[in-house]
């Protein structure tokens, strides 16, 4: 592999990584329903216009029909009357008129049709549109699951078991040795405490008078 093309796939492996980074699913996601909706709303503008259309032309055809009975009408009036020049033109333009009527009822079918394909077209991409939202739906819920778990197994790739136990064996050792420290404290209250009584027992018995010595004085002042 040349520089050139080892330059290339260094750019393009960095410039993916950029825009994975870049890349927000629900945005994406979000913006194609847009997108969707644009287009529904126009399918549908379409639709109503090939609709009207087809009114239109409906609209035509009645009143034509009602000038080709009209004609009907006065050539029958006109043979009636003995009239046959003034039947043959009522004829002739009821004949015209039917012409135009058979035109308008191929743009009204032509028309039907094509509202029918807009209207099967619109039936499509309202169905791709709910289920694209069902997707974005599902999407949304598995990217939160996904950032959730990642989030917990950055947490776990933060902890050191290993660190927390040497910790927690040092906070015990500096449990048991304030635990120590308590009792020797106790103990020595205690020792100081018995000390103290017997100090104040030697100095009563120190004050004690020799009983025994006043006894033996009074018996030599009595011979």
């Amino acid at each position: 592999m040349g520089l050139l093309d080892r330059m290339k796939t260094i750019f393009q492996a960095q410039a993916n990584a950029t825009l994975d980074t870049l890349e927000d699913p629900k945005a994406m996601i979000a913006q194609q329903l847009r997108n969707l909706d644009d287009k529904l709303q126009s399918a549908r503008g379409e639709l109503v216009k090939a609709m009207a259309e087809v009114k239109l032309l409906e609209q035509k055809m009645g009143e034509t029909q009602e000038q080709i009975d009209l004609y009907q009408q006065r050539a029958e009036k006109s043979v009636a009357a003995g009239n046959d020049d003034l039947a043959r033109k009522a004829l002739l333009e009821k004949s015209r008129l039917s012409g135009e009527l058979a035109d308008l009822t191929r743009q009204r079918d032509d028309q039907k049709k094509i509202v029918d394909e807009l209207s099967g077209d619109l039936d499509s991409l309202t169905a791709m549109r709910d289920d694209f939202a069902r997707k974005q739906s599902n999407l949304t819920l598995r990217e939160e699951r996904a950032k959730a778990k990642e989030e917990i197994n950055a947490v776990r790739a933060e902890i050191d078991p290993h660190h927390i136990g040497q910790e927690m064996g040092r906070m015990a050792d500096k449990i048991s040795r304030m635990e120590a420290q308590a009792e020797a404290t106790k103990e020595y209250a205690d020792r100081q405490k018995g000390s103290d009584l017997d100090s104040a027992f030697a100095s009563l018995d120190a004050k004690k008078p020799d009983i025994e010595a006043e006894l033996a004085l009074l018996k030599q002042k009595k011979s």
